[in-house]
Protein backbone atom coordinates (compact mmCIF):
# COMPACT_ATOMS: atom_id res chain seq x y z
CA UNK A 1 0.00 0.00 0.00
CA UNK A 2 1.07 3.56 -0.84
CA UNK A 3 0.49 6.91 1.19
CA UNK A 4 1.40 10.60 -0.14
CA UNK A 5 4.99 10.85 1.23
CA UNK A 6 5.67 13.18 4.81
CA UNK A 7 8.13 15.93 4.06
CA UNK A 8 8.98 16.90 7.72
CA UNK A 9 9.74 13.01 8.26
CA UNK A 10 12.16 13.28 5.33
CA UNK A 11 13.86 16.49 6.04
CA UNK A 12 14.31 14.90 9.97
CA UNK A 13 15.71 11.49 8.29
CA UNK A 14 18.06 13.44 6.34
CA UNK A 15 19.39 15.74 9.53
CA UNK A 16 20.30 12.01 10.93
CA UNK A 17 21.90 11.11 7.90
CA UNK A 18 25.41 13.08 8.86
CA UNK A 19 26.16 15.61 11.09
CA UNK A 20 27.68 18.38 8.92
CA UNK A 21 23.81 18.65 7.30
CA UNK A 22 23.30 22.20 8.23
CA UNK A 23 19.57 22.91 6.31
CA UNK A 24 16.82 21.27 4.28
CA UNK A 25 13.92 22.40 2.43
CA UNK A 26 11.90 21.02 -0.05
CA UNK A 27 9.92 22.98 -2.46
CA UNK A 28 7.36 22.26 -5.22
CA UNK A 29 8.05 23.21 -8.72
CA UNK A 30 6.39 26.71 -8.14
CA UNK A 31 8.49 27.54 -4.98
CA UNK A 32 6.28 27.31 -2.47
CA UNK A 33 8.11 25.69 0.33
CA UNK A 34 6.54 22.13 1.44
CA UNK A 35 8.98 21.35 4.86
CA UNK A 36 11.74 23.21 6.04
CA UNK A 37 14.66 22.41 8.95
CA UNK A 38 17.81 23.24 10.50
CA UNK A 39 20.01 21.60 13.29
CA UNK A 40 19.05 23.55 16.27
CA UNK A 41 22.75 24.83 16.57
CA UNK A 42 22.70 26.12 13.13
CA UNK A 43 23.52 30.01 12.64
CA UNK A 44 21.61 30.36 9.09
CA UNK A 45 23.19 32.59 6.45
CA UNK A 46 19.85 33.62 4.39
CA UNK A 47 16.74 34.93 5.81
CA UNK A 48 13.56 32.74 4.64
CA UNK A 49 12.82 35.21 1.49
CA UNK A 50 16.71 34.82 0.55
CA UNK A 51 15.98 31.11 0.78
CA UNK A 52 13.46 31.43 -1.34
CA UNK A 53 14.50 33.83 -3.87
CA UNK A 54 17.03 30.42 -3.99
CA UNK A 55 15.10 27.97 -4.39
CA UNK A 56 12.89 30.21 -7.54
CA UNK A 57 16.59 30.55 -9.38
CA UNK A 58 16.79 26.81 -8.53
CA UNK A 59 13.69 25.50 -9.98
CA UNK A 60 14.57 27.86 -12.42
CA UNK A 61 17.58 26.50 -13.81
CA UNK A 62 16.12 22.70 -13.10
CA UNK A 63 13.76 23.70 -15.49
CA UNK A 64 15.76 24.69 -18.37
CA UNK A 65 18.02 22.11 -17.75
CA UNK A 66 15.38 19.10 -18.72
CA UNK A 67 15.66 19.93 -22.74
CA UNK A 68 19.18 18.22 -22.47
CA UNK A 69 17.84 15.34 -20.36
CA UNK A 70 17.23 12.65 -23.88
CA UNK A 71 20.97 13.82 -24.65
CA UNK A 72 22.91 13.24 -21.17
CA UNK A 73 20.36 11.72 -19.36
CA UNK A 74 18.16 12.99 -16.16
CA UNK A 75 20.10 15.43 -13.30
CA UNK A 76 20.81 14.13 -10.22
CA UNK A 77 22.01 16.93 -8.29
CA UNK A 78 23.94 20.04 -8.41
CA UNK A 79 26.49 21.06 -6.10
CA UNK A 80 27.58 24.98 -5.31
CA UNK A 81 30.56 25.37 -3.09
CA UNK A 82 30.75 28.46 -1.21
CA UNK A 83 33.26 29.87 1.61
CA UNK A 84 31.06 29.01 4.34
CA UNK A 85 28.73 26.22 3.16
CA UNK A 86 27.94 23.86 0.48
CA UNK A 87 24.50 23.61 -1.13
CA UNK A 88 22.89 21.09 -3.03
CA UNK A 89 19.60 20.71 -5.01
CA UNK A 90 18.02 17.59 -6.10
CA UNK A 91 15.34 17.11 -8.14
CA UNK A 92 12.88 14.62 -6.38
CA UNK A 93 11.08 12.14 -8.64
CA UNK A 94 7.93 13.26 -6.99
CA UNK A 95 8.62 16.44 -9.04
CA UNK A 96 9.76 18.81 -6.56
CA UNK A 97 12.98 20.24 -5.21
CA UNK A 98 14.95 19.31 -2.29
CA UNK A 99 17.47 21.95 -1.08
CA UNK A 100 20.13 20.85 1.42
CA UNK A 101 23.31 22.54 2.85
CA UNK A 102 26.32 20.91 4.05
CA UNK A 103 29.33 22.36 6.22
CA UNK A 104 32.53 22.49 4.76
CA UNK A 105 33.97 20.29 7.06
CA UNK A 106 32.70 17.02 6.42
CA UNK A 107 33.23 14.77 3.17
CA UNK A 108 30.78 15.78 0.64
CA UNK A 109 30.62 12.79 -1.91
CA UNK A 110 29.72 10.96 1.02
CA UNK A 111 27.03 12.82 2.04
CA UNK A 112 25.31 13.34 -1.14
CA UNK A 113 25.64 9.44 -1.92
CA UNK A 114 23.54 9.02 0.97
CA UNK A 115 21.27 11.68 0.61
CA UNK A 116 20.75 10.59 -2.89
CA UNK A 117 20.26 7.11 -1.60
CA UNK A 118 17.55 8.19 1.07
CA UNK A 119 15.73 10.15 -1.99
CA UNK A 120 15.10 7.53 -3.91
CA UNK A 121 13.77 5.15 -1.59
CA UNK A 122 11.33 7.28 -0.42
CA UNK A 123 10.33 9.70 -2.63
CA UNK A 124 9.22 7.91 -5.52
CA UNK A 125 6.29 9.95 -7.51
CA UNK A 126 5.54 11.17 -4.47
CA UNK A 127 4.61 8.00 -2.29
CA UNK A 128 6.79 5.85 -0.13
CA UNK A 129 5.35 2.21 0.22
CA UNK A 130 3.98 1.30 3.51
Amino acid sequence: MSQVIEYGNLVNRLFNLDKNIRFVAVANKSGEILATGSKSDTVLFLSPEETQETLHHAITAWKSREKHYPKIGEGVYTLAVYEKLRRATIPLPSGNLLLVTIDNAGGQQRIMDKIINEVKIHDHSGTTSS
